[in-house]
């Protein structure tokens, strides 16, 4: 048994909206900002990840969060997620080409046993069931993990999850249902420290983990600039201004 086989974790109803959708893992990233971890890509399974955008039919995957975009008469538009789409499509591809079979759960164990592992590298992971992340972190070295979904999602979340938190507001809601709180903009409250990646020590996730919702060793709450593609901050500023603060 390979130790680092990729593969299908599950496929089933979304938690959100009861359509199909797919977690994969994948393994051997290249992503300089996570470093190496063991990534999760939850996707709709019958729909390719920019038609699913387009059409607004991410929510399934997504639920609400605001940097989908917003809807206009020629699909969504606007979308300021710093996701970009090579990652979620190549998954996608190599799913629907049969490259990917359904981990067993001894396959599974080897595969996050000991490694550091991101819930949702693209996805939220509230779309799936609580007990999947349960599993799967239950052997890990560590985690990272934010959802957008904090108000209405199983609360068992907030143990693995950051509650991302796109204004001031949002931030303190969050917290009083019990989250540790990654807020997006150029505001930052008093109890929040700066993520790391940001700063001059420039930490990579895997360096930092600080992003573990209540499990991790961390207490503090994070806070970034809106980031990703010049086409991201440019989508951000046409929506929010140049406080990049949705209001």
């Amino acid at each position: 048994m390979s130790k680092n086989k990729p593969g299908i974790l599950y496929e089933g109803p979304s938690q959100i909206d009861g359509k199909p959708v797919v977690v994969i893992a994948t393994v051997g990233s290249k992503n300089s900002k996570t470093g190496n971890m063991v990534q999760t890509w939850i996707l709709r399974s019958d729909l390719h990840p920019h038609e699913a955008w387009k059409t607004g039919e991410d929510a399934s995957i997504c639920g609400d969060c605001t940097h989908r975009g917003v809807m206009t008469e020629d699909g969504m538009a606007k979308r300021t997620c710093y996701v970009t789409w090579f990652g979620p499509m190549a998954v996608w591809k190599a799913y629907k080409a049969g490259s990917y079979s359904r981990l067993s759960p001894g396959e599974i164990r080897a595969l996050t046993k000991g490694e550091l592992i991101r819930l949702g590298s693209y996805g939220d992971p509230a779309a799936v069931p609580f007990e999947l992340w349960e599993d799967i972190t239950r052997y890990s070295k560590g985690h990272t993990g934010y959802t957008h979904q904090w108000r209405n999602c199983d609360k068992r979340f907030a143990r693995l999850c950051m509650a991302s938190a796109d204004t001031i507001e949002d931030r303190k809601a969050a917290q009083a249902l019990g989250y540790r709180v990654f807020g997006i903009g150029d505001k930052k409250s008093k109890d929040e420290v700066v993520c790391p990646a940001t700063t001059p020590a420039k930490l990579s996730c895997a360096e930092c983990m600080a992003c573990g919702g209540l499990a991790s060793k961390a207490k503090a709450n994070i806070t970034i600039p809106l980031h990703g593609s010049t086409s991201v901050i440019s989508a951000a500023r046409l929506r929010w201004g140049e406080g990049l603060q949705p209001t």
